[in-house]
């Protein structure tokens, strides 16, 4: 049973390390792309999403935030945390 437990929480971790990934990524693609788009309604679409993606990241940092919260001692909970971290602080609008 703890074993089922560990490697279900490892999914998640993993998965929302890729996606905070995808989100820091995408975020510095918009942030380029506004820095030469002379398009007003191009430009709004583009703020919009980083808005989105940003609201994204706040999600899930609050999420890395209370599953560290309840397990302190795990390294992989920890590591999320950190990433989830450093991506905010790089990206903010």
């Amino acid at each position: 049973m703890n074993q089922y437990i560990y490697s279900y929480s490892e999914s998640i971790v993993l998965s929302l390390c890729k996606e905070i990934e995808y989100i820091r990524s995408r975020s510095k693609n918009i942030n380029n792309s506004l820095k030469t788009c002379h398009n007003k309604i191009l430009s709004r679409r583009l703020i919009l999403e980083l808005e989105k993606l940003n609201k994204n990241r706040l999600k899930i940092l609050k999420i890395s935030e209370n599953m560290f919260k309840k397990n302190s001692n795990d390294l992989s909970f920890e590591f999320f945390l950190e990433i989830t971290k450093r991506s905010n602080l790089i990206q903010q609008i």
